[in-house]
């Protein structure tokens, strides 16, 4: 087992499509970094409504902005059906303003305070979902995510868990429809290009892919990458 020391804290996420395993590979890599004597934060990244002063604002213009019909067609690609577009676009600047200040808190923090970071979701799994639902082109989409790559922090490693969208839809009973699945995977496997992610095979058998990021990671925060 190692002292755990490292040169720096470091920032490592996990994202994709709903069902690719992105929970299951962040929590297993945060017990292998604790077992190799690795100070480190397992962190839910992704975007809740319940954290700063926006919550009554946000939440008033989510029933506002949407329709309550979840039951959509196979070939819908939006997770629910848009009330008023401009209501829309500007819930979600607040939701991307509120996630910004969330992850100061608790991303940004421990980070200062030299604790390495695992985030399962994050900035990219809300930029994706906003720029799905709005029916951004991916050009607008991929430039919103480097406005808000500004203001949170830069992840030192980011990891694209993909999955064919039947697999994962099998695999979550709660996800509306394949056409939105099928358009979401499509705008994470460009992000990921763009951005310089590492693509993961979903279909991996997971104790090697398990495997397979720890071999990654752990020399990168032991200072031996």
């Amino acid at each position: 087992m190692n002292s755990g020391n490292t040169s720096k804290s470091c920032l490592i996420c996990f994202v994709g499509i709903d069902g690719s395993g992105k929970t299951t590979l962040a929590k297993a890599l945060t017990k292998s970094v604790e077992e190799y004597g690795i100070d480190c934060r397992y962190v839910w990244g992704g975007f809740t409504s319940s954290f700063t002063v926006f919550k009554p604002l946000i939440g008033g213009l989510k029933a506002t902005v949407f329709s309550g019909d979840t039951h959509m067609e196979e070939s819908t690609t939006k997770g629910r059906v848009l009330k008023n577009p401009r209501l829309s676009a500007l819930y979600h600047c607040l939701a991307l303003t509120d996630y910004i200040i969330q992850a100061a808190f608790r991303i940004r923090l421990p980070l200062a305070f030299g604790r390495n970071v695992i985030c399962d979701r994050y900035i990219y799994d809300l930029v994706t979902g906003i720029g799905v639902i709005q029916d951004y082109p991916v050009d607008k989409t991929l430039a919103l995510l480097r406005r808000c790559l500004a203001f949170v922090p830069k992840p030192d490693l980011a990891f694209l868990v993909d999955l064919p969208e039947p697999l994962a839809y099998e695999r979550k009973a709660d996800i509306i429809s394949l056409g939105f699945l099928s358009v979401r995977r499509n705008m994470y496997l460009q992000m990921a290009r763009q951005e310089g992610m590492t693509i993961l095979d979903g279909t991996q058998d997971r104790v090697e892919l398990q495997q397979s990021v720890a071999s990654t990671v752990l020399p990168r925060m032991t200072g031996e990458a």
